[in-house]
């Protein structure tokens, strides 16, 4: 009885169209399962990637802006810049070779008035002889909480930030070389003329180039920057004046509304 039962229970079942998923069912469904999480987690490292890309491209442009506006409004405040950089590299190149002055918090400087200063070294210190700029090592200011952290081991996204401040050249050097004995006076007068007015450009405007460069990571023991690099532009009006401050070095500072009558 228990059988016939059974087999008028399959019978109707059957006539119904129900009935089960054959394991050859299966098997394809896994497959196809199996086939589109491959090709989504062959797409996750791009997506991380241009995520990350993405965010540094935003760190920076805060970042450069920020450096950018600070240098050539000469700013004394900002003491939060404390909290990001790490150290200040004054170089001076010359004939003779380069030399290489460090400073860091506590032994170099203590506030954002001391970071501004240092990084504000005019190109033309000593004369066309050599050449001066800075480099900073920073951990950004726009990022989160975790980069305010110190140290080299911060997880925060770290840059090399490098500053020039050259002086606006306008005039070539045969436009203003006065001193030619074979020149008319009218020719000696015009570049006379020429002279005073690229000396007064010269005191007066400068070029401010911010690059910043990264990644920043450490191998063999040493620190190495990475390929990216943004540079951001501007012409600073006003005169540049050195000041002693707490810092082990002389600080310079833009003074927008301050002109050179002469030179």
């Amino acid at each position: 009885m228990k059988t016939a039962a059974k087999q008028e229970r399959l019978s109707r079942a059957r006539s119904r169209g129900e009935g089960a998923f054959t394991m050859v069912e299966i098997a394809i469904c896994i497959a196809i399962v199996a086939f589109a999480l491959v090709a989504i987690i062959g797409v996750m490292p791009t997506g991380l990637q241009a995520q990350k890309e993405n965010r540094e491209d935003t760190l920076v442009n805060q970042d450069g802006q920020l450096w950018v506006d600070a240098i050539r409004a000469g700013a004394q405040g900002l003491d939060y810049l404390t909290n990001h950089v790490d150290v200040i590299l004054r170089v001076r190149e010359s004939a003779a070779g380069a030399r290489t002055n460090a400073f860091t918090y506590g032994a170099g400087f203590r506030s954002g008035r001391d970071i501004v200063g240092l990084l504000t070294v005019p190109m033309f210190v000593n004369g066309p002889g050599e050449t001066n700029y800075a480099l900073a090592f920073v951990r950004s200011i726009a990022g989160t909480a975790a980069d305010l952290e110190g140290g080299t081991n911060a997880m925060g996204f770290t840059y090399r930030l490098k500053v020039v401040l050259a002086p606006m050249l306008t005039a070539a050097a045969t436009q203003t070389n006065f001193q030619e004995a074979a020149l008319s006076p009218e020719w000696r007068l015009a570049r006379s003329n020429n002279f005073v007015r690229a000396r007064q450009t010269e005191a007066n405007f400068h070029e401010l180039r911010v690059a910043l460069q990264w990644p920043v990571y450490t191998m063999g023991g040493r620190l190495h920057v990475g390929r990216n690099r943004r540079v951001f532009r501007t012409l600073c009006p006003g005169m540049v004046v050195a000041t002693n401050g707490t810092a082990a070095a002389e600080l310079y500072f833009i003074r927008p509304l301050q002109f050179m009558a002469n030179r």
